[in-house]
């Protein structure tokens, strides 16, 4: 059985950024808590912007995560706020820290294509009692939806499934009001026979009279060529007796 959940709006303050370019961003980075971002949409200029670090983190560590549905609000002079989405984020190579993040602004009567993650919960009978191993293909399902009625992603019970069992696109139901744009044959997830290995003794068995035939032609090849000479040194000496007569 599968189950949708539908995200929560999330709060967002930000702050403008007047700072642009590689180093000043990067002095920003270091000097403050805060992450450098932009924010871009329909019928608006892309606005550079600040975010609180802290604030980001705790928004990513919700549910929805990545996917989570934002409110952002900007406080400085007059009033500013929108609704968006997360559209990148950019992670320090080294440590893995968000360095970077950019907002898609979008309007909430406007349907949006996103993408939700797929969730397996359980364990397969065909795993836990047949020895199979589970595989997931889809681990993110594309719908278009409404802005306030995105998902925030959906379980699949594979409890239930046996060895050569398949969770396909068309076995999930999509939320109220969600279309689900991945192709419905699509497979999701998979208990498969445990892959066996040959044991190393028949590998070197099925080698060895590859091995033995190997030295068989070269000690053949090496018998003829000692072979030559010899018969060679037999006609040599019918040759003088000729000439002698």
């Amino acid at each position: 059985m599968a189950k949708a959940k539908t995200t929560v709006q999330q709060e967002l303050i930000i702050q403008r950024r007047t700072t642009t370019g590689t180093r000043p961003v990067r002095r920003l980075r270091k000097a403050s808590s805060l992450i450098p971002g932009i924010v871009y949409g329909r019928a608006m200029d892309p606005m550079p912007v600040s975010v609180p670090r802290q604030a980001l983190a705790n928004l990513l560590h919700t549910k929805a995560g990545e996917h989570a549905l934002v409110t952002l609000k900007l406080e400085d002079g007059k009033p500013w706020e929108k609704p968006a989405l997360i559209h990148d984020l950019q992670h320090d190579p080294v440590d893995g820290h968000v360095i970077h993040v950019d907002f898609h602004a979008i309007a909430l009567t406007e349907q949006i294509r996103v993408k939700i993650p797929v969730i397996l919960k359980g364990e397969p009978v065909g795993v836990k009692q047949e020895g199979g191993v589970l595989e997931q293909f889809l681990r993110e399902l594309e719908v278009e939806c409404l802005p306030t009625e995105i998902p925030e992603g959906v379980e699949v019970d594979v409890s239930a499934m046996t060895i050569g069992a398949t969770v396909h696109v068309r076995d999930l139901p999509p939320p109220k009001n969600a279309k689900v744009l991945n192709d419905p044959s699509g497979a999701v997830a998979s208990v498969q026979q445990p892959k066996v290995e040959k044991p190393e003794e028949e590998a070197a068995a099925v080698t060895e009279p590859e091995v033995i035939r190997e030295k068989k032609e070269e000690g053949e090849e090496a018998a003829g060529e000692a072979g030559a000479p010899a018969e060679a040194k037999k006609e040599e000496p019918k040759a003088e007796k000729k000439e002698k007569s």
